[in-house]
């Protein structure tokens, strides 16, 4: 029953968030990857109901502007920026939970420190503890592939990580840690997510 609940929910575009997830504030780690600036609403909406303690975002934070094809789309992927900047940096900011992002293929270095400020920014990959968890995000599965210890977070495409290892892509679903079981779920996207990426999670753009 839950699985029909939550693909109605896909289908008609909308995210659906179990109520066993909710009513446990500060127990998750939220990871998200490749968000077009369509799901900046249905991601506040689970940080509101999941209430996590750390949200990590591996990249490409606007991710139907093809930055790194398309530099002179700059503007737009500015304008855009500033709605997830007040969500996430705003949230960091708050004290209501901290914030990691890894920097995508598609994303301006220089304007994610800008509207970012109080997030811990990674260029390529880097590690972090939450709770006693070991952690390393990058926007690619390539780099943390071959990590043994701790829990890797990616996205860009639909890969894996190679060797030992647990390995969480952030293109497939929109995944929560348990930082006190290590219990892992997934939240499906909502169904018209793909199309916003125009077809990234296929080619890998």
């Amino acid at each position: 029953m839950k699985r029909l609940i939550a693909g109605a929910f896909r289908a008609f575009g909308a995210v659906y968030v179990p109520e066993y997830l909710t009513g446990r504030p500060g127990e998750f780690l939220l990871h998200v990857s490749d968000t077009p600036s369509s799901f900046f609403p249905d991601l506040n909406r689970i940080i509101a109901k999941v209430r996590p303690s750390w949200v990590v975002h591996t990249g490409d934070l606007v991710d139907q502007v093809k930055l790194g094809l398309y530099p002179s789309l700059i503007k737009s992927y500015r304008d855009r920026i500033p709605r997830l900047s007040a969500i996430l940096d705003r949230g960091a900011r708050k004290g209501d939970f901290q914030v990691v992002i890894s920097l995508g293929n598609h994303d301006d270095p220089g304007t994610v420190e800008e509207f970012f400020p109080n997030c811990h920014i990674i260029d390529k990959v880097g590690s972090f503890s939450a709770h006693g968890w070991s952690f390393t995000a990058s926007h690619y599965s390539a780099l943390i592939s071959g990590t043994k210890d701790g829990i890797g977070l990616f996205g860009h495409d639909l890969t894996s990580i190679e060797g030992e290892g647990t390995g969480l892509n952030g293109i497939k679903s929109v995944n929560l840690f348990s930082l006190e079981t290590g219990d892992i779920y997934g939240i499906p996207h909502p169904g018209y997510i793909d199309d916003q990426r125009q077809m990234k999670r296929r080619v890998g753009l």
